[in-house]
């Protein structure tokens, strides 16, 4: 019967994303959009069955998620305004930080939420996993498709070159099509941004737009407000770099300079906003987690000078695990291979600009939204660094940013057409 279920779903999902305007605009015809769907699909199904080996299921999420997921999609069906309500309680005296792990509503509610969306989805998939991949994926395929769509009007790229840096990165095509919360998170940042290009460059934007930028603020808030937080500098930069592209050096000095110097004296604005407080405590709640995969830092201090002498460990971290020399995990060698074959790409890829300076390779608006990817991926990748202390943790966590560096990349392959004229913008 599951069976029956997961190949319904998938044939009824491929005929919608065929007929779908959003993904009929990217370009693709038919047999690139089903091809690539059933590719998620099957890194979602991968990802289910290695999480439910014996040895990996007792520190499974995906599983634990569902599991609690049946339990709420009975809830639902017998009382859903309790449900609903569900999400909105705590049992604390209070609703905790918001950065923090521990005795938090804020905390929990990434956890909770997903739990909730998963027991909507039981209700049609009837409580099946590999359906619910599925489900999951026809969002996370979304969030793709946009990004693909904004990629493809602001640069000139060979088609299958763009196609395989956006959708088939192979740490972010198994993360990010898993029933976990980095898929989702992706698509909340990719639609945040197709419907801010659609406002700075077309100078409008629709209700329904509207509505699906808020929505995807709140998802993001909900699983990973840090990001959140990140993408906030990230569109400010891009937005002065669109108005002001002479000056776009000393716009991202700024924008980030006065960031780093709020989040240092934000301490002493408010103790309940001690953002160094937060990412120290971040790195202490990682530590204690133990695991083999554990990395042996020094102590960060909430302090300005400790947080520049952490620079090169949180640089280590986020950019370069695992090293070339741990191959004793044998997990680790795809990952291993992948940051090799990644930084072959970008080292070829910076080659290729030096050469193509004096060219005009990209607008404007085009250069604007690329430090966009930029400064947001790198800014990402710091607060990483300065809070992951697992390698294994930090494959995972930088899935989703990979994207916003590889996929720009592609310009500087191979270029076949002339840049989108500066007025051009997508369109949902």
């Amino acid at each position: 019967m599951s069976v029956l279920i997961f190949f319904a779903y998938a044939v009824i999902f491929c005929f919608l994303i065929t007929r779908i305007s959003f993904f009929k605009k990217s370009g693709l015809n038919n047999y690139w959009l089903i091809g690539l769907f059933l590719i998620k699909i099957a890194a979602g199904c991968v990802y289910g069955w290695f999480y439910s080996l014996p040895a990996n299921i007792q520190t499974s999420d995906t599983w634990r998620y569902f599991n609690a997921s049946t339990k709420e999609t009975d809830l639902l069906l017998s009382h859903p305004v309790t449900f609903i309500k569900d999400l909105f309680l705590y049992s604390y005296t209070s609703t905790g930080n918001l950065f923090v792990a521990h005795n938090s509503y804020w905390n929990n509610l990434k956890d909770n939420l997903l739990i909730k969306i998963l027991a909507v989805i039981n209700v049609f998939s009837f409580k099946h996993y590999y359906a619910d991949v599925i489900f999951c994926n026809f969002f996370f395929f979304i969030g793709c498709i946009a990004f693909y769509r904004l990629l493809k009007e602001k640069i000139s790229a060979n088609k299958f070159i763009l196609i395989a840096f956006v959708f088939c990165i192979p740490s972010f095509l198994f993360w990010c099509s898993g029933v976990h919360k980095d898929g989702f998170v992706f698509m909340a940042i990719a639609l945040c941004i197709f419907y801010f290009n659609e406002w700075i460059t077309a100078k409008r934007i629709s209700f329904t737009a509207i509505l699906i930028f808020i929505f995807c603020v709140l998802i993001l808030f909900a699983l990973r407000n840090f990001v959140l937080l990140l993408l906030l500098p990230g569109l400010i930069t891009w937005y002065l770099c669109y108005h002001y592209p002479q000056k776009k050096i000393l716009l991202i000095t700024c924008i980030y300079g006065f960031a780093i110097f709020i989040f240092f004296i934000s301490g002493f604005i408010s103790g309940s906003i001690n953002f160094p407080a937060y990412i120290v405590n971040k790195q202490i709640e990682f530590k204690a987690l133990g695991g083999k995969s554990q990395l042996m830092l020094p102590e960060l201090k909430p302090e300005f000078i400790s947080f520049i002498q952490f620079v090169p460990y949180a640089i280590d971290t986020a950019f370069l695990r695992p090293h070339i020399t741990e191959t004793a995990n044998t997990l680790y060698l795809p990952a291993i291979a992948e940051n090799i074959l990644l930084y072959a790409l970008i080292i070829f890829s910076a080659i290729n600009a030096y050469r193509k300076r004096r060219q005009n390779i990209f607008t404007e608006p085009a250069k604007a939204f690329i430090i966009f990817c930029f400064v947001f991926a790198i800014s990402n990748l710091l607060m990483m660094g300065y809070t992951v202390t697992l390698t294994g943790a930090i494959v995972r966590y930088r899935s989703f940013i990979l994207p916003f560096i590889i996929a720009p990349l592609s310009a500087f392959i191979s270029v076949e057409k002339k840049p989108a004229t500066p007025g051009h913008s997508t369109k949902n």
